[in-house]
């Protein structure tokens, strides 16, 4: 069975038919490429998948549990994790900071043993941000704040992580 399945998903925007029966399985340990022009629907899909839109018909299950009618929290609770084509960090606080709030999240609702202060100093190391780790986010370039969104959403441990273009604003 597949880790993430996407079954026959349709959105309507008014008369505007922004995705048509898209589906899509992806195995755990998988990487799966979603590739296609702006404005083909990615965001879109990754909206639906995480709850942040609603689906016009279709079906989104993940280790064999159907979303449709779960908020997006319940959604990351059982294990979806997500970037934005937009960035969305807290821009007054520091690296750090912004990803100890998923760690400190994470911890509160999986009962994990980890201590949230160790899993973001792994983090910070994993994404390459040590020398900034102090740093407020929003005196930051568009590529390093793109790794602490990444380093934010791996301290909540997903089991499936979507990345909206992961490359952009890179060096």
């Amino acid at each position: 069975m597949p880790l993430l399945e996407i079954s026959e998903v349709s959105v309507r925007f008014g008369g505007n038919l922004a995705l048509d029966g898209v589906s899509i399985a992806a195995e755990a340990g998988e990487i799966t490429g979603l590739i296609g022009p702006n404005g083909a629907g990615k965001t879109t899909l990754f909206n639906v998948i995480t709850g942040l839109q609603s689906l016009t018909s279709g079906r989104v299950i993940l280790s064999g549990r159907e979303l449709r009618k779960l908020s997006p929290t319940k959604r990351a609770r059982l294990g979806l994790g997500r970037t934005f084509q937009r960035l969305e960090l807290f821009g007054m606080l520091s690296v750090r900071e912004n990803i100890r709030v998923a760690a400190d999240i994470h911890k509160s609702y999986s009962g994990s043993k980890d201590d949230p202060a160790q899993v973001v100093e792994a983090m910070i190391d994993k994404v390459g941000l040590r020398s900034v780790a102090d740093a407020r986010v929003d005196a930051l370039p568009t590529g390093q704040c793109r790794l602490v969104e990444l380093g934010r959403s791996l301290a909540t441990r997903p089991k499936v992580l979507l990345l909206d273009e992961p490359a952009s604003g890179q060096d």
